[in-house]
């Protein structure tokens, strides 16, 4: 094997990045390995793509750079063998050779980018500095106040798209930080009643009729609005959800859970939409 692992600059820092560079052709290489440590990252290097494949079963990586022409295992196959390894691995190709084909099916086999030989050494940096700042972007649990997140779906009236609107739902609440890991049980509750009572009651099941879903996100509050295609109802009569005979019936249910784990719920005049709002409290126990 002639792999190498060459460390960083001691006095620079880049977030202790390892990036592996993949090249046949040894001026390259050792350019590459030179500018990049320079930089502050820590660097290996491999003459091909079957040394690198051996390097990254044994060893962790945050971004591979490789030439796309090499002996043995080529660039492309290498790309293509790194996502099946580690389909999140940053890969960023290098051709000498003026193929828009080659760039293409590279950024379509799973290529961040791709540079082109002679190395502008300027663009070298911005493209790996991108990369890796990209790559870096992962979904987070931790509160994030500034970001307000506003998402409009829409389903056809069937039962397993309830499911599925939760899903988003939930993927939504976490990105935004008002979740840590995911929506409360009797939350998800609440709002699979309020998306079942509009297909099943408004849309009557009617598969070309759909529910219209808007949530609306941030780190304090969740408003989810559901709507559905039909004529409503009127909610007055259900002012008081805790009476037996509204429990009892199937809207009724579903007002009560609503009522009972929301902090607010809002019909239109028609009764064809509800809002439904849960808020949460910060670290300092305030709420929005």
């Amino acid at each position: 094997m002639t792999f190498e692992r060459h460390p960083k600059s001691p006095l620079l820092s880049a977030d202790n990045y390892h990036v592996l560079v993949v090249d046949d052709e040894s001026m390259i290489t050792e350019l590459l390995v030179r500018l990049l440590s320079e930089k502050g990252y820590e660097v290996s290097s491999a003459t091909d793509g079957s040394e690198a494949l051996d390097f990254l079963r044994g060893r962790a990586c945050d971004l591979v750079i490789s030439d796309v022409r090499m002996p043995r295992l080529d660039g492309l196959q290498l790309l293509k063998a790194l996502k099946d390894l580690n389909p999140r691995l940053p890969v960023i190709m290098i051709s000498g050779y003026d193929d828009t084909t080659t760039v293409v099916s590279a950024l379509k086999a799973g290529a961040e980018n791709f540079l082109a030989k002679p190395l502008d050494l300027d663009e070298l940096d911005q493209v790996v500095a991108k990369t890796l700042s990209m790559a870096s972007i992962r979904p987070r649990s931790c509160p994030l106040p500034s970001v307000r997140q506003t998402t409009a779906m829409e389903a056809p009236s069937r039962p397993e798209c309830v499911r599925d609107l939760l899903y988003q739902i939930s993927l939504s609440a976490v990105a935004v930080g008002f979740a840590a890991h995911d929506l409360e049980n009797n939350l998800k509750l609440a709002l699979s009643e309020a998306i079942t009572n509009a297909m099943e009651h408004g849309n009557q099941w009617d598969e070309s009729r759909p529910v219209e879903v808007q949530v609306s996100l941030d780190q304090f509050e969740m408003r989810v609005t559901v709507r559905d295609k039909g004529r409503g109802f009127n909610h007055r009569r259900m002012l008081n959800p805790t009476s037996s005979e509204h429990i009892l019936s199937e809207r009724g249910r579903g007002i009560f859970l609503a009522n009972a784990i929301l902090d607010e719920v809002i019909y239109n005049q028609a009764g064809n939409q509800v809002t439904l709002v849960k808020r949460r409290a910060d670290t300092h126990g305030k709420r929005s």
